[in-house]
């Protein structure tokens, strides 16, 4: 049986592949022009020229609580490793006592011997135990695999959450801005509607309109003047996400913010690769692919059950009355010998708990395959969005820029008396309208610009292997 050990029962892990076909580029790439080249983009927020941006992010790298959670847990893969690989090596004890012993004079065995008395007995032993189960089916080496694939996944979960809270705060603080301006947009929007409210009122007193008119124009104020509201509370709304991811309170990130800036912006040029490459470098996906390892090695080592186990055991030691025999050769004790446990008889237990490890692991390729698919769609999704809401933002610009031309010519011509106050009045509220959707739009455009990044992997040439301690010093 000694002969047998390294014999390794259980499926032998490969890479999975796509049942799936998956294209060789990007549709959007091909009718777009995105670059399908590999160059390396480092640190991808800094493209927004943003310092504050930079410093949310940095500062969300050190301090949020779902990051941490996220060491926590690689440190206990790792730990759970170092307790699967000490299974291979033989476990030593040390064990000793001192005892004094005195057993009673009344007991039903010596009560029947007149005046005899128990002397009290002394114990004193100390020594090793040691046994070491041989890992004849490899079922220890199977537990050891599947222990570092699940560290290796814990560390790829790190990354995706680390990819995942950079993109939530860039886009949060892109949200903040737009809605800081679409505030002040509104609260000049509403200036003018009470303007023209007021002209409608000095009107209705010289008898040139109509109550009915006058009621409705009143009306018209009434339903903007919700506007403001709404954006307040969007706003709080987007502060308080801001203040979680970066392990703060909601009334820091609304002081530190309170300037009003522009909406970050960054050209829109990728390098998307193509999707292979999508598969090698997305952590989510490495994940599941480890996720998939692991369970694979559970399927061997559940199996190994099957056949019987083979431990040596062993101790030596002192034992003796006195402490001053103690540590002799002829108070010496020892024992040694092989233990062989097989269980044969079990009701069909095994087999149905491997039977349950196989189909996990059918379920952690499906989890891989279908991850694999959502990560490709995200990408054409992210692509196809940012192509057409920078479509949109170039039609509401080259809109803007007329409203503000027919303003600037309205205004020239109530000056001459050509027109009255209340068309530059109207003009103007358009053009202010047509800012609101622009701010928008560019920060639609901004949001999936971050979400292509977070799509294609983040900060993904960044593939060095994080150590624990690194990931420490950076907490």
């Amino acid at each position: 049986m000694i002969a047998l050990a390294g014999c390794t029962v259980g499926p032998t892990y490969k890479k999975p592949t796509m049942t799936i076909p998956v294209a060789d580029a990007w549709q959007r790439a091909i009718e777009d022009e995105f670059t399908t080249n590999t160059n390396e983009v480092h640190s991808w927020w800094l493209r927004f020229d943003d310092e504050e941006l930079v410093k949310l992010i940095e500062e969300a790298q050190k301090n949020n609580i779902t990051l941490k959670i996220a060491v926590s847990n690689l440190l206990q893969a790792r730990a759970a490793y170092g307790v699967a690989s000490a299974k291979l090596t033989p476990v030593v004890s040390v064990k000793g006592h001192a005892e004094r012993q005195q057993a009673s004079d009344n007991s039903q065995t010596l009560s029947i011997i007149q005046n005899y008395k128990i002397k009290p007995v002394e114990d004193y032993a100390v020594g090793l135990d040691s046994s070491w189960e041989l890992d004849l089916w490899g079922g220890i080496e199977k537990g050891i695999e599947a222990a570092s694939a699940s560290e290796d996944a814990e560390l790829e979960h790190y990354r995706d959450v680390l990819i995942t809270i950079r993109a939530e705060v860039a886009s949060t603080y892109i949200n903040i801005r737009v809605l800081q301006i679409s505030k002040e947009l509104t609260k000049q929007s509403l200036a003018t509607l009470k303007e023209m409210l007021a002209l409608i009122e000095s009107q209705y007193e010289q008898g040139i309109i109509s109550k009915t008119f006058l009621e409705q124009e009143r009306a018209m104020y009434d339903q903007n003047s919700i506007q403001l509201p709404d954006v307040e509370m969007q706003l709080v709304q987007q502060y308080a996400q801001l203040a979680i991811l970066l392990s703060t309170d909601m009334q820091t990130i609304e002081k530190r913010l309170s300037k009003i800036s522009s909406v970050p912006r960054a050209t829109p040029e990728v390098a998307v690769g193509i999707p292979a490459d999508l598969v090698r470098r997305r952590p989510d996906i490495r994940q599941a692919e480890r996720t998939l390892a692991a369970q694979t090695a559970l399927v061997g080592s559940e199996m190994s059950n099957l056949y019987p186990k083979l431990s040596l055991s062993g101790s030596f030691g002192y034992e003796a009355t006195t402490v001053d025999t103690l540590i002799r050769w002829d108070s010496r004790t020892y024992g040694f010998g092989p233990t062989i446990s097989w269980d044969i008889f079990n009701g069909n237990r095994i087999k149905n708990q491997i039977q349950m490890q196989e189909e996990k692991t059918s379920e952690a390729y499906l989890n891989w395959e279908l991850t694999v698919l959502k990560a490709l769609a995200e990408v054409e999704i992210s692509m196809s969005n940012l192509i057409e809401s920078g479509k949109v933002q170039d039609a509401m610009n080259d809109a803007s820029k007329s409203l503000f031309e027919a303003l600037v010519l309205t205004k020239q011509e109530q000056e001459a008396g050509v027109v009255l106050m209340q068309s530059v009045l109207n003009v103007r509220l358009n053009f202010l309208a047509s800012q609101l959707v622009l701010v928008e739009k560019t920060g639609a455009v901004s949001n999936n610009l971050v979400a292509l990044y977070k799509a294609l992997g983040g900060d993904w040439e960044n593939e060095r292997q994080i150590e624990v301690t690194q990931i420490r010093n950076e907490q």
